[in-house]
Order: C-alpha cells, then structure tokens, then sequence
C-alpha cells in the first residue's frame, strides 16, 4: 500500500512530494528481511518486480526523483542509466566499506555512521573509505533541505555520482542504527514518520496496485517537482502473512 504526500512538512523534506509503502498489517511487510535495521523478522526476501518497474517510471514531468533500497544493487532488475525521467535508486549499505565496494561497482550508495563519527571533525564534509570519497548529507552541517541541495538536483538524485552520501544516525534509535549487530535501529520505527508508515499499514485493502498508484501521483505533480519515494518502505514484494 502506498500513501502519497504532494507536499511533506518535515523540516528536512518540506514542499517536495514523498511516499510511504507498507504492508497490510505490518510497516516493514515491504522491507527486505536482510536488513539489519528491521526490528523483526517479516519474510520479505524478493523484489516486487512489477512495482520496482513503475516506481522507475514514476517520476515527475520535467522532474526529479530518488528512493532509499536496503535491496542489494544485485537484487535490482536494472541499474541507474542516468536518463532523467528515471528515478534514481540509492543502495542503503551496513557499512562504509560495503558503500565503498558498490560505489566503485557503479551503483549510486549511502550509508549510516554512529552519531559520534564525526567527534573530532564536526565541521567536515568529506572524508574517506576504502579509497572512495565520502560526503556528509548537507543537511547536517548546512541545515539545506532536500528543495535547495545540489542547486536543485540532490545529491542522492544523482545516478553516476563516485562518491557515497553519508548520513548520520539520530533520533530515539540512534544507538542501534550503528550497531549492525543489533536489529531495531530503523529511524522510520518511531516518532512521528512510524505514526504515518502504522497508519498506512493498518488500512483496509484496496483494489489499486502500489505501482499504479505511484505513477498516477508523480504524473500528476507540478512540473519540474522532486519527488522522494519511500520515506519508509522498500521496494519487496509484500508477503503473504507478516509475523
């Protein structure tokens, strides 16, 4: 199920258009089961292949549009081609040297570093991993929202990028988002981005797929606006019963 949102009010994603997937009866029914932020086990274990299509075509006229995958880019039926009515798939990496290794393979990554990564350098920018550049998410040192960085074209929103967007982990689950060992560290999972993503999933079937209703969104936005997918969600094929 897909909850659209023309225009967000979250600080760091105010006046574009966002998206949230869920399952019926569970939020992370669309998240993979490999990914260490999940609190619990959910079964997801393939891509929705027909929805990883339309959410590849579900882009703006004229505009800009990116998602966060914690899907392997080897799990990916195609890679970014950079065409710009394409929406762009960031890998969600465990680690820096897992970012690294994908960036050098041409798959555009970000990746979580604990909260205290930048202890002694708390005003830089960039640095290093693995032998491939590292940029810090603006946001945390400029305050820019995702409108206004990159002069218009995010950094995440760009497909051949050589170099990983690092962002820091924060919020009540800041502790577990660093440890890959331990599950539950999803920022998504509390405050007020779980209230929307728990609604959703609580709704009541509907008749209309998820990959039909996300293209019928991004056509009908303003031209030239930016769109993020999957404020929550992922790109799995919802399983059959969500423990």
């Amino acid at each position: 199920m897909i909850n659209t949102v023309e225009n967000s009010r979250a600080k760091k994603t105010a006046g574009i258009a966002v998206t949230y997937r869920a399952a019926a009866g569970g939020m992370f029914g669309t998240c993979p089961d490999g990914c260490a932020l999940k609190p619990f086990e959910t079964g997801t274990v393939k891509v929705d292949r027909d929805y990883e299509s339309a959410v590849r075509r579900a882009v703006p006229t004229k505009g800009i549009a990116f998602l966060f995958t914690h899907f392997d880019p080897t799990q990916w039926a195609e890679q970014n081609t950079g065409a710009t009515n394409q929406t762009v798939f960031n890998y969600s990496a465990d680690t820096l040297a897992d970012a690294a290794r994908h960036t050098r393979d041409g798959a555009a990554s970000v990746v979580v570093v604990p909260a205290d990564y930048w202890n002694e350098r708390a005003s830089a920018k960039v640095t290093e991993s693995s032998g491939v550049k590292m940029v810090r998410c603006p946001n945390e040192t400029t305050g820019i929202d995702c409108a206004h960085c990159g002069n218009g074209t995010p950094l995440c929103a760009r497909p051949d990028r050589d170099y990983v967007v690092i962002f820091t982990a924060h919020g009540a689950t800041k502790r577990k988002a660093a440890d890959n060992a331990t599950a539950g560290g999803c920022y998504a999972a509390g405050g007020n981005v779980a209230i929307h993503w728990r609604n959703l999933s609580e709704r009541g079937e509907i008749t209309e797929g998820d990959g039909e209703q996300v293209e019928r969104f991004a056509a009908g936005l303003a031209p030239r606006a930016l769109l993020r997918h999957h404020i929550a969600g992922d790109i799995g094929a919802v399983p059959r019963a969500v423990k």
